[in-house]
């Protein structure tokens, strides 16, 4: 027997992958869910997917897919997927997963969203809030149904701050000055509290500075996240330190039909178990931050990512410099393209929220009038107006009067921004700007994957005089413009950028 198998998504409430006998493509494999070293669940590979069908996978039912929620205890787990009945993990097969990370956490206030990510929350901790005694923290905390089991508040009204020694936990969003505020919290309590966490008010540009004064005060390891007004520090005082500042991790955002399959697959060619998915079968998903963060601190030795579902882009996140890479495609092309891959694979969809937003006779409509449906569709469909702008600008600055400007604005500050009409150039410069930022990149060519160009038909319709191919010209209107800024900004040419 000659298994194979691979998990593609690991959170808390979901996991799904596929796994099959490479000998006997016939023989239907099971999977064993171990959660803190107990056997929990026994879930078969049988789901029928159409991407493993064409990639020889057998006949394409091998995957499966679980929620994990009902097994795991409280707080954090160590849970693997092995194939049934051996100790062999399926690829990608294990991971730390928190049970602190649902929507709640999602909704929740954004520095106790963060600190439940790092913070074992248990109903035996004290915690101790160090600020202007407003109490603001422990309202978030209980309306996040975090348990503790005391908490005190000690202002900053005088000199030195003597927390209590039974304190597990000092948080703060109020410290006056990094430096001299820790010297009084650490230098004038007895005994140590075990973790801190902090909020600062200023930018990431400021995490070099702020990491040298916190060592400055033994505090070392320290981890960073975004906040949408500051920064998030969290530390452990008496675990194992390490003053160095984790990698970076290379975050592809994985714009449908713009190559990102190839990218991905390239990632994870070269980096193997270090390299993470984070997508879901639904188009309209979106992670929120806290949801990536624990992904992230749950496998620490990951340095990549793709996802179709990541729409905002702090630049830190789970103690990592996030490096954002994406790549933008003509949008007429990109939106034919689109089509011809619902029609090619619209037998194996399985994502509900796909198959609602196409028309139910897709295989056997033309691409003209596939394409007057989407655009005359008054729903909130795929592609029907201005996809990639609304990509980076709805969830990143959902309030903007300028959604053009709110995409580019959040596209400046990606460390790359390729072009897939310029492969070759744009990999060129992928490759160096990754190297100067002291990523980990593949030196390998891309490959050209997921076509779907054999069932592209006449597209002589796509001219401003035809009805529907009116529409279509002015449905990509900003895209169009968001794709020539790129383009120009790709080739060195600022000043034409629209």
């Amino acid at each position: 027997m000659a298994r194979i198998g691979w998990v593609d998504t690991f959170t808390a409430t979901r996991i799904s992958g596929w796994a099959a006998d490479d000998e006997n493509p016939s023989l239907e494999i099971s999977v064993d869910l171990f959660v803190n070293g107990t056997l929990a669940a026994t879930i078969p590979a049988n789901v029928f997917r159409d991407d493993l069908r064409l990639a020889g996978i057998g006949d394409g039912c091998k995957s499966f897919q679980f929620d994990p929620a009902p097994y795991l205890l409280s707080g954090w787990n160590d849970v693997q997927v092995k194939y049934s009945g051996s100790d062999i993990l399926v690829g990608r097969g294990q991971r730390r997963l928190n049970t602190q990370r649902p929507a709640v956490l999602a909704g929740a206030d954004p520095f106790i969203a963060a600190l439940a990510a790092y913070y074992p929350f248990s109903p035996n901790r004290h915690i101790c809030e160090v600020g202007q005694g407003y109490h603001g923290l422990r309202r978030a905390i209980r309306q996040a149904n975090l348990p503790f089991r005391t908490y005190t508040v000690r202002e900053w009204r005088h000199g030195n701050i003597h927390v209590p020694d039974t304190a597990d936990l000092i948080i703060s969003t109020a410290l006056p000055g990094v430096t001299e505020a820790l010297h009084r919290l650490l230098r004038h309590n007895s005994e140590r509290p075990r973790h801190l966490a902090f909020e600062f008010q200023c930018g990431p540009e400021a995490v070099p500075e702020i990491r040298r004064d916190l060592a400055g005060c033994g505090v070392t390891g320290v981890r960073f996240d975004s906040l949408p007004a500051g920064l998030f520090a969290f530390a452990e005082l008496r675990g194992i330190q390490t003053a160095e500042e984790p990698a970076p991790v290379l975050a592809h955002i994985h714009v449908p039909k713009c190559a990102g399959t190839s990218l991905r697959n390239l990632l994870e060619r070269h980096l193997g178990t270090k390299h993470m998915r984070l997508y879901v079968d639904d188009t309209y998903f979106v992670y929120a931050d806290s949801e990536v963060r624990i992904s992230l601190l749950s496998d620490p030795h990951v340095r990549a990512f793709s996802s179709h579902h990541v729409r905002r882009f702090p630049p830190w996140l789970a103690g990592h410099r996030m490096l954002y890479v994406t790549f933008l495609r003509d949008p007429v092309e990109q939106f034919v393209s689109y089509m011809t891959h619902i029609k090619k694979h619209y037998a194996g969809i399985t994502a509900q929220s796909l198959l609602e937003a196409v028309p139910p006779d897709t295989p056997r409509l033309g691409l003209r009038d596939f394409a007057k449906w989407l655009l005359t569709n008054e729903r909130d469909v795929p592609f029907r107006e201005n996809h990639n702008v609304n990509f980076f600008a709805r969830h990143t600055a959902p309030n903007a009067a300028d959604r053009l400007q709110a995409a580019k604005n959040a596209l400046e500050g990606f460390l790359f921004v390729g072009i897939t009409e310029c492969m070759d150039e744009s990999m060129r410069e992928l490759r160096a700007v990754a190297e100067s930022a002291g990523l980990d990149f593949p030196a390998e060519a891309i490959a050209v994957e997921n076509t779907s160009n054999e069932l592209r038909d006449d597209l002589s319709w796509i001219h401003p005089s035809d009805e529907v191919g009116s529409l279509l010209l002015r449905a990509v209107e900003l895209d169009r413009e968001l794709y020539d800024w790129a383009t120009a900004r790709l080739k060195g040419r600022p000043d034409q950028a629209p």
